[in-house]
């Protein structure tokens, strides 16, 4: 596998010493990545058996943030990024539980997933129909799309990101999360840290990483969001989360990239 960026063999080192030693460093633009991807087969399987019903009624799918998070990033989507008129795509939208939430409030919201079990899910359990595939999707037809603990994910990540860079509208807005690698528990842990563990995690990113590769696809104006909306509840968690924002270890990087 070689890096997204296009830089030779010779720029990439390996990442974790112990571990998940898979990881490789790109010297060019910063980017952690697997060296093997998991086949399409082994990912289909994956992702297959993590939205079965019951781990989605029990919120142990391992992809999806639980309902509390879900609120969190509506309510934060919606007072800080999208305007009402907006039309909005979730991309990785899982089982459609941020659509289903921003549609009640009031939000146009499509969804678009890879697995067919969480497609069926969602439509079956929320009555939404998400998109399997975005070719039909006209050029510039989104204000704003969210990518929340997707990228990571991404078998392609340049032509996923020109993809999306494409159906959104200039002036559009891009919304990603993703575990972050220069977190707390990512420098202690090392290549044991949980995010590195999960196979279908391809990708690690830090802040220049990440703008790196959107820029890349076209987007401008790439803001990194320190405090970011919290992802569980309970005032232990808030605190603890709020000192790591606030002194640059927090375990997730958010970013809005822009359309011009």
């Amino acid at each position: 596998m070689n890096c997204p960026c296009g830089a030779p063999d010779n720029q990439l080192v390996q990442y974790f010493r112990t571990g998940e030693i898979d990881f490789r460093l790109c010297k060019s633009c910063g980017c952690v990545f697997r060296k093997q991807f998991p086949g399409p087969e082994e990912l289909d399987e994956i992702y297959r058996q993590a939205y079965e019903e019951e781990n989605i009624s029990g919120e142990t799918t391992n992809q999806e943030s639980g309902d509390y998070a879900v609120r969190s990033f509506a309510g934060y989507l919606t007072t800080q990024v999208v305007n009402p008129a907006d039309r909005i795509l979730d991309y990785g939208a899982g089982s459609g539980s941020l659509v289903a939430e921003l549609c009640h409030r009031g939000f146009a919201c499509d969804g678009f997933e890879f697995a067919q079990s969480a497609r069926e899910y969602c439509l079956a359990n929320r009555g939404y129909s998400l998109k399997a595939e975005l070719k039909t999707v006209p050029d510039g037809y989104y204000q704003v799309v969210t990518m929340i603990e997707v990228i990571e994910h991404l078998t392609d990540l340049t032509s996923t990101l020109q993809e999306i860079h494409r159906i959104l509208a200039p002036g559009g807005k891009l919304f990603v999360t993703t575990p972050s690698r220069t977190g707390f528990r990512a420098r202690i842990e090392k290549g044991n840290w949980r995010e590195a563990r999960k196979k279908f995690h391809l990708f690690l990113f830090d802040r220049p990483s990440m703008s790196f590769h959107l820029k890349r696809a076209g987007f401008t104006g790439v803001e990194h969001i320190v405090f970011s909306p919290f992802q569980k509840q309970g005032w232990k968690f808030v605190i603890y989360a709020r000192m790591m924002q606030a002194i640059g270890l927090s375990g997730t990087l958010c970013v809005l990239a822009s359309k011009q």
